[in-house]
């Protein structure tokens, strides 16, 4: 490089010095292959806690190497590969614990010399914006449920009015809502946090077994039974229970928990002994109870014990005010887990989360952004990291939510069709006018044991 052209460039930087100075953003200008700095504002100044005069002329390596050794890795990359960096986020910790963020961007300068590079590092202190976030985020939640919208702040109060009593609890919601971390608020806010919370997940433990999940056995009940064993319900004990997809019970199952809503005691299975517990009943299903009393698949009088107060949990396309609170709350926390600084998300992807009808809820929108983590190496979560189903979501056509699905019909219409066919799957499938992977994948939604509706031997 000529000494010229160092000094016609080094001249327009000052000539911008005043312009610069006024930006809340370090700015620091590197000519030449030797890293010496030609140019810094009061920001950098700050920074570095040294006068803009000794930082002009220096070398960047030795300014940045003390203090900040990653912001000299990012120039010497962007001037060494020309190799521009956007937004990457870097955090320092003092001997304090104090610690300070940064978002680096450079900036390649071309045209100064056949064998020279220059460059310029901006560096923009975030510090401030995460603790805000931070703060303002620990105001919009319960416990672990986060939202900031009227219909969940209602549901918080709702918590608020009902936690430190026994009363049974119902909570109705689609899939994916947070069903289960109402019930945990509700436990973990009450007089029984100190006791177990024991979730059960009915639709998931074989038929067979529930009934020994729930209330345990004796030695010999059954086969297999070769100890006593504790249920469910005596481990939760002076706590609380949560039986999520309650709908999924049979009958006779039914009428044991209604006799332990009512006399506060179990009887293990091969036991005629009962045996008193104190456990608050909270439970959960993603479908209309009432349908089923209607159907004759879910005891009337069991629902009404077990809806002596309900909460309805809004799904997610309800409640879209939320969608950017929790979108920065699951950033947070995969950040953690990962390991990562992501900052947010593009402009794009917020047009298109706030825009989304989410039909799988909060769960769908935590998939999505964890999803995206894994294809992010930058600070912002772009269009393109986003699952396949979003990008394909136009945005310029009006998109209504989606209908509700009348969950209880199309899984007595499976039931039927398996019935009549036999167990046939393909049968059933054509009786039904769906393709035989479509009905096994509703089998599985509903729990449909695959040997249902077979004539037994």
């Amino acid at each position: 490089m000529s000494t010229d052209s160092l000094e016609d460039y080094a001249k327009k930087f000052n000539e911008l010095q005043a312009i610069f100075d006024s930006l809340p953003d370090g700015i620091v200008a590197i000519l030449d292959n030797d890293f010496k700095i030609v140019s810094a504002n009061k920001a950098m100044s700050s920074l570095f806690e040294m006068p803009g005069k000794n930082i002009i002329g220096k070398k960047a390596n030795e300014l940045f190497e003390q203090k900040y050794p990653v912001m000299f890795e990012i120039l010497q990359q962007t001037i060494q590969l020309k190799k521009e960096v956007r937004n990457f986020t870097i955090d320092f910790t003092n001997q304090n614990g104090v610690t300070t963020s940064f978002l680096i961007s450079s900036v390649l300068i071309e045209g100064i010399g056949q064998n020279e590079s220059a460059a310029v590092l901006i560096i923009h202190d975030i510090s401030e914006i995460k603790k805000l976030r931070k703060v303002a985020s620990q105001f919009k939640r319960y416990g672990e449920i986060v939202g900031d919208s009227e219909a969940m702040r209602n549901i918080y109060s709702m918590i608020d009015n009902i936690k430190n009593y026994d009363t049974s609890v119902l909570i109705i919601g689609e899939t994916g809502t947070g069903k289960e971390l109402v019930a945990r608020a509700i436990h973990d806010s009450s007089n029984r946090k100190e006791a177990p919370f024991i979730p059960i997940h009915c639709s998931a433990l074989p038929q067979n077994l529930i009934e020994s999940e729930l209330f345990g056995h004796i030695k010999g009940a059954y086969t297999g039974a070769a100890k006593d064993r504790q249920g469910r319900f005596k481990m939760a004990d002076k706590g609380t229970i949560f039986l999520d997809e309650l709908g999924t019970l049979n009958l006779e199952l039914q009428v044991k928990l209604l006799r332990v809503l009512q006399q506060k005691t179990i009887e293990p299975v091969g036991s005629s002994k009962s045996i008193p517990v104190n456990v608050r009943i909270i439970s959960a299903s993603n479908r209309d109870l009432s349908h089923l009393v209607e159907e004759g698949l879910f005891r009337e009088d069991l629902l009404y014990r077990l809806k002596v107060f309900q909460i309805t949990l809004p799904p997610l396309r309800k409640r879209t005010g939320d969608v950017s609170i929790l979108t920065n709350y699951f950033i947070q926390r995969l950040n953690h887990y990962y390991n990562k600084s992501i900052v947010g998300v593009s402009n794009k992807v917020k047009e298109v989360f706030n825009s989304y009808p989410w039909p799988g809820n909060v769960r769908e929108l935590e998939n999505s952004i964890e999803h995206a983590f894994v294809l992010t190496n930058s600070s912002f979560i772009e269009f393109n990291a986003l699952p396949i189903e979003l990008q394909n979501f136009n945005l310029k056509e009006k998109v209504l939510p989606p209908p509700p699905r009348n969950l209880n019909d199309e899984e007595s219409n499976i039931r039927k069709a398996l019935l009549f066919s036999n167990g046939n799957i393909e049968k059933a499938a054509d009786l039904l006018e769906i393709h035989r992977s479509t009905l096994w994948r509703k089998m599985k939604e509903f729990r449909i044991d695959k040997g249902f509706g077979k004539t037994p031997a």
